[in-house]
């Protein structure tokens, strides 16, 4: 799954670059003085505002548990034995919503940083850097970001009286659980189209590779504890949809 995402990703990218390089010769200053016409002249240096909300696509697995019965001796009669957990693989949509600032260097480049809050099966809250070229800043406007950084999950560990979990032991009474996020890279492509003279409407697709590490921990009397620990590396396809402030 991971390589034919990425197989995707690649491919819409070259689509994007190729069709900037065959169009680019093609434009005038028509498509410009257009804009200028209709919404005045537009700011291609200074500070800008992203706001922006994504869908992040791709497997994932979960542990379920079944619970069967078996008959008691010489009876009819049914009792449950223990749960047994199984692990299956299911498409998962992974909801995003993240807000960035940075500075337009000039019409092609830009760069900036930003935050995020996404729930994929628990919330984080990246915080990230973006580098932003711009092929040209017309009427349909393509361009491609590279945003990398850290995601933090919970801030802290959570208690629980009975915890299910998707990795062995699968299960804890009287432990805590959490979640520390990781690394994350995000390039992404684009098109933008201008709203009014100072903002514009984006449509975006993206390949995002998200690592998390979780740790369940069972503290005992006598000062002493037990810890199990899951590391993941999510693979992401994402498309989302952003206003851009300028």
């Amino acid at each position: 799954m991971m390589r034919k995402m990425t197989l995707i990703f690649v491919s819409l990218l070259l689509t994007v670059g190729g069709f900037a390089q065959l169009n680019q010769q093609n434009l005038s200053g028509l498509e410009k003085n257009d804009l200028q016409y209709r919404f005045g002249e537009r700011k291609e240096k200074g500070y800008y505002s992203i706001m922006q909300v994504n869908l992040l696509m791709g497997n994932q697995q979960n542990t379920r548990r079944y619970i069967g019965y078996y008959p008691y001796p010489a009876s009819s009669l049914t009792a449950p034995f223990p749960s047994i957990p199984y692990t299956e693989t299911r498409l998962s949509a992974s909801p995003s919503v993240t807000l960035s600032n940075g500075y337009m260097f000039n019409e092609h480049w830009a760069a900036g940083a930003g935050v995020g809050f996404e729930i994929f099966n628990h919330h984080l809250f990246p915080l990230f850097a973006e580098l932003r070229y711009t092929f040209w800043d017309n009427r349909i406007s393509p361009f491609v970001t590279m945003k990398g950084g850290y995601a933090f999950g919970n801030f802290s560990a959570r208690k629980h009286e009975d915890l299910y979990l998707d990795w062995s032991p699968y299960y804890l009474n009287d432990a805590s659980l959490r979640h520390y996020g990781g690394m994350m890279h995000h390039p992404e492509i684009g098109v933008k189209v201008p709203l009014n003279g100072n903002a514009d409407l984006m449509f975006t697709a993206a390949y995002r590779n998200q690592k998390t590490r979780s740790v369940a921990r069972k503290d005992y009397e006598s000062g002493q504890f037990d810890e199990w620990e899951r590391k993941e590396d999510l693979h992401r396809i994402s498309f989302g949809v952003a206003v851009m402030f300028r």
